[in-house]
């Protein structure tokens, strides 16, 4: 029983949803079997651990039914029969959080019953709700249209001859629910398709972005995906990106988190090609939006910031020689990271500042504060401390370093070959630069600009440069 789907299940809950789950069996609208109470009752008191040696389906049979011979078949509708009530309680858990389903459901009865006083009053109620709701979701235009359909139901349940404005909301609602979606989920599989080799189709996408063009205005979620959408699929245009973040703007203080970040993700998803072409104004772009989003909490997931979100942040900076405002942002947020992460991300990045300014002794103290309690920050501090012996000139401890870096990349098999190959290659680079083999000279150029992946591309193009021969 301990690799059950029972045990898995019961093994995700927290306290309180142990508890809520426990009232929920024993209620008898639900369940009427006693036998599953005491069931549930005796794995409770296993929680959180659940031994492998105490969920056995023996020895918990023998304490739920002392005295009696196992009976593998009864212990294991038990077992069929709790999973299912705590299949039904997690949905009915997340029903009971969605009011305006409930209130959809909750009218169409009332639509069945022909209760009108109770349907007009809870149908005033939910419409208020919608135009009431300071933040806006995916789901809006989803309640929008159910709602409408339950009016069109209701007119239709009177058997009136006569016109029925529901019915026109009803389609409209029907296509803003469509339009939003058709959009989003395109906007999703182009993104997809630009990073993996993904057979998606589209169907009607054209049409749509047509159609919306030519409208004269658009509710301004749509408009924003129909951007995304046309910044994703048109990059060279960049009036599209424009209008997008003028359209974020406007938006700003308006959308559920998870829309927020989504929206936030895409416009710096459009930066980073713009910046790898060269154009350098989308740096300042890129970083601006980043924060926003951190300061309108879009790039936190939950209580914390992500610590790759935090390092882009420096990197961006220092990319515009704000080394101040850098030191500021690392101290300020530092204590926003995963506490596991606070520490190592913050004098990691400080390092990166203080090489820059070409404070080499800041450099090492900062490296020398690393507890190295995630592997990035390890291979990321490598590189650091073997451009910082390059500008020192130390011989004797770069080419150590390099030397053993090289073999200890090669025998790592805990790090990923993408991570691997990003430091390998920038360890080779780096090692023929050194030699200053005059006939490979321009070959190791090329590599510079060419090699894939490459940590520090810019650094060793800079070196390169300064020692051509």
């Amino acid at each position: 029983m301990e690799k059950s789907k029972l045990i898995d299940l019961l093994q995700s809950f927290s306290p309180t949803d142990l508890r809520k789950f426990k009232e929920f069996v024993a209620s008898p609208y639900f369940n009427k079997n006693k036998e599953l109470i005491h069931f549930l009752q005796h794995l409770e008191g296993l929680a959180p651990e659940y031994a492998a040696d105490k969920v056995k389906k023996d020895v918990v049979y023998t304490a739920l039914f002392p005295g009696e011979t196992f009976d593998k078949k009864k212990m294991g509708h038990l077992m069929n029969y709790l999973l299912k009530l705590a299949e039904q309680f997690l949905a009915i858990e997340r029903y009971q959080k969605e009011d305006r389903l409930l209130n959809v459901h909750t009218l169409n009865q009332f639509v069945d019953r022909k209760l009108d006083k109770h349907y007009h009053y809870l149908s005033r109620k939910a419409q208020s709700s919608l135009e009431e709701k300071g933040v806006r979701d995916e789901n809006d235009f989803y309640y929008k249209y159910l709602i409408s359909r339950a009016a069109t139901d209701h007119f239709d349940s009177k058997l009136i001859r006569k016109f029925d404005p529901s019915l026109q909301q009803t389609s409209d609602e029907l296509d803003q629910f469509y339009f939003f979606n058709k959009l989003k989920y395109s906007c999703e599989m182009l993104n997809r398709k630009a990073i993996i080799a993904a057979d998606y189709h589209l169907p009607f996408i054209e049409e749509v972005k047509s159609y919306l063009l030519e409208k004269e205005s658009l509710d301004p979620l749509i408009e924003t995906y129909l951007r995304i959408f046309l910044t994703i699929s048109q990059p060279d245009k960049e009036e599209h990106f424009e209008i997008l973040l003028k359209l974020m703007g406007n938006l700003d203080g308006q959308l559920s988190h998870k829309i927020q970040q989504e929206i936030y993700s895409y416009a710096i998803n459009y930066c980073a090609p713009q910046i790898r072409k060269g154009k350098s104004k989308y740096v300042s772009i890129m970083l601006d939006l980043y924060v926003e989003g951190i300061n309108n909490k879009a790039f936190f997931d939950g209580d914390y910031l992500s610590h790759w979100t935090y390092n882009n942040v420096v990197k961006l900076a220092l990319r515009l020689q704000r080394f101040e405002w850098a030191e500021n942002f690392i101290t300020e947020y530092a204590n926003s990271l995963p506490p596991q992460l606070s520490e190592d991300a913050k004098y990691f990045n400080m390092a990166e500042v203080f090489f820059l300014k070409k404070d080499y002794d800041g450099v090492l103290t900062n490296l020398n504060q690393l507890q190295f309690t995630d592997l990035h920050y390890h291979l990321g501090s490598r590189v650091i401390l073997l451009k910082t012996y390059y500008e020192q000139d130390a011989e004797e401890p770069l080419y150590s370093l390099l030397a053993s870096f090289s073999v200890y990349l090669r025998r790592n098999k805990q790090i990923s070959l993408a991570m691997k190959k990003n430091c390998l290659n920038f360890c080779n680079v780096l090692n023929q630069i050194l030699r200053r083999n005059p006939k490979k000279w321009e070959s190791i150029g090329k590599d510079i600009r060419e090699m894939q992946p490459l940590a520090e591309r810019a650094w060793l193009n800079q070196v390169w440069e300064e020692n051509k021969i």
